[in-house]
């Protein structure tokens, strides 16, 4: 497998910008700390501060334990905490902080806590709410003027059967209890009903008959997919909704601060005198 050079910097670029946008130092290293003493080793106490640090540690490589709450987890993270802290003696016993490889590596990773705190917070400096909302004012720009639907369906093997119920249905019977007494899709329960949809959403044929009806209109005809025969119902149509600034700020302040990383980085090239040799060590072609 090969990678070439600007998928690797993509790579490289993205991860650091993931690893150091919205970079801030927990809040429990800020003075709010809960030193409440949840157990002692020897006599040192471990507080549910370092269960909340040792939590948001492993999230990075389980994003799940992220999302749960801390008493969730609280016996597991206990156990590892004292047996951290118990190699942590064992190892400080035997000298291993002067270590010649363990120093090596204190030196990354303080290289790397610095790069991520200076490029979070230079990031941070230069997400401003106008940034964001400006996002936002050119995504509601660039939307599609698109139109949704929403319907319900009535989903059986045969056209046969389709049509038997089509009948009863102008003949007067409710679509919802037809659904849910004749229905095949998982959907059936709650009378069938899709929601709101566009076009791009649905199989072609399925869309096809739903966007050529009107509001309160029932297929003629059954409707042939992959999935079987179909009934629909369009109950309303709608210009597609653009989202709320409330509802989607977070996400594009993301998406602005990536931005902003990848212009700090690449403003930091420009002001510096980059010079790359062949992997051999001689000069590289220009």
């Amino acid at each position: 497998m090969s990678m070439s050079f600007s998928a690797l910097r993509g790579v490289t670029l993205g991860a650091a910008i993931a690893l150091s946008v919205g970079f801030t130092a927990p809040a429990f290293a800020a003075g709010a700390a809960d030193a409440t003493v949840v157990a002692t080793v020897d006599g040192e106490k471990i507080t549910r501060a370092d269960l909340e640090a040792l939590k948001l540690q492993m999230a990075a490589q389980y994003p799940q334990l992220g999302q749960v709450p801390l008493d969730a987890v609280y016996k597991g993270l206990l156990d590892r905490a004292i047996d951290q802290r118990l190699m942590e003696k064992e190892a400080r016993k035997a000298k291993m902080q002067n270590d010649a490889d363990v120093k090596a590596q204190l030196k990354d990773m303080e290289s790397e806590l610095i790069r991520r705190a200076w490029l979070g917070k230079t990031v941070e400096k230069r997400v401003t709410d106008d940034k964001v909302k400006a996002a936002y004012d050119q995504l509601i720009k660039t939307t599609p003027d698109e139109e949704e639907v929403r319907a319900r369906h009535i989903l059986v093997e045969s056209e046969d059967k389709a049509k038997d119920l089509i009948g009863k249905l102008n003949g007067g019977a409710k679509f919802e209890d037809l659904a849910k007494s004749d229905s095949k899709d998982p959907g059936a329960a709650n009378g069938g009903d899709l929601g709101f949809f566009r076009k791009g959403d649905m199989v072609p044929e399925f869309s096809e008959a739903a966007f050529g009806m009107k509001a309160g209109e029932l297929s003629k005809a059954p409707v042939k997919t992959q999935f079987g025969w179909h009934i629909i119902k369009v109950e309303e149509r709608r210009k597609v909704q653009p989202p709320k600034f409330e509802e989607i700020a977070p996400q594009l302040r993301g998406e602005v601060a990536q931005a902003e990383a990848a212009a700090v980085i690449k403003d930091l090239r420009v002001k510096s005198k980059v010079e790359t040799f062949n992997l051999d060590g001689t000069k590289a072609a220009q």
